[in-house]
């Protein structure tokens, strides 16, 4: 059985992504939402029939209580942005490892969402397997690796484990990566993404990423403060790409170094 685990804050895309996993054409699931919202957003969860935990906590530790209140098998990390394609299920019950990466689609049109897509078709074709760059995350995980994974950052991260919003994505993959080295890639898109459509979106997800990221120092994950850690390679889009993809990196870049040495 697959553990589908949501944190959720502000559900805008909520009943979409709930859509999706009740129309899935492989109905062996569970699905566990920690809900950080409000009592819309538990109304949703009811109507759906989901398991709801209800507490106000951030990323990290969202991710914790929803697995400790999984069954399955495997768990299956989403967010509230991320609907499924039909067959996403069916297509990871033919390739179950202990780790997968699964390809993702952009949904939009406007310049930045291009710029983001483009950038999602290089990582997978030219940056995978490199995962633990951040570059390609798994979001499958056998969930007993999960499990251990997830204590053993707890554990090492002390108080600070319920501070943590990002990277909880690439702090959860290096912990499960050092138990296992089985990571498949699976390049179809099967989980589409609702992300930042504007600048303005961008600038503000990236300042507050970089100001999350100051939690790390003085803890056993503090190499991934470093801002020469990650260095993509670009293989898809020739020349302009590499221009569109340039600027959807300063965009993204300069806020994230401004929230992180605020």
């Amino acid at each position: 059985m697959f553990s589908i685990q949501i944190p959720v804050l502000h559900g805008k895309y909520l009943r979409d992504v709930f859509e999706s996993i009740r129309e899935q054409t492989f109905q062996d699931y569970e699905a566990v939402i920690v809900n950080s919202g409000g009592d819309e957003t538990s109304d949703v969860i009811k109507e759906f029939g989901f398991k709801e935990v209800k507490k106000h906590v951030r990323l990290l530790e969202a991710r914790y209580m929803a697995n400790k209140e999984s069954n399955g098998d495997y768990a299956l990390l989403l967010d509230e942005t991320r609907p499924l394609r039909k067959d996403t299920l069916e297509a990871l019950s033919k390739n179950l490892h202990n780790m997968v990466i699964i390809g993702e689609r952009e949904v939009g049109c406007s310049f930045w969402v291009r710029a983001s897509q483009l950038d999602k078709d290089n990582i997978i074709s030219c940056n995978t397997p490199e995962a633990i760059k951040g570059f390609a995350l798994p979001r499958l995980f056998r969930r007993e690796l999960l499990s251990i994974a997830l204590e053993k950052l707890k554990g090492n991260l002390g108080e600070k484990f319920s501070q943590v919003v990002f990277p909880d994505h690439e702090l959860i993959y290096y912990e499960t990566s050092r138990l296992s080295s089985d990571v498949f890639l699976i390049k179809d898109e099967l989980i589409y993404h609702n992300g930042d459509s504007s600048l303005m979106d961008i600038v503000r997800k990236y300042y507050r990423y970089g100001k999350s990221l100051k939690v790390l120092k003085g803890t056993p994950y503090s190499f991934m403060m470093s801002i020469n850690r990650k260095k993509r390679k670009i293989c898809v889009g020739g020349l302009h790409g590499r221009l569109v993809l340039y600027s959807i990196y300063l965009a993204r870049g300069i806020p994230f170094l401004a929230g992180k040495f605020s």
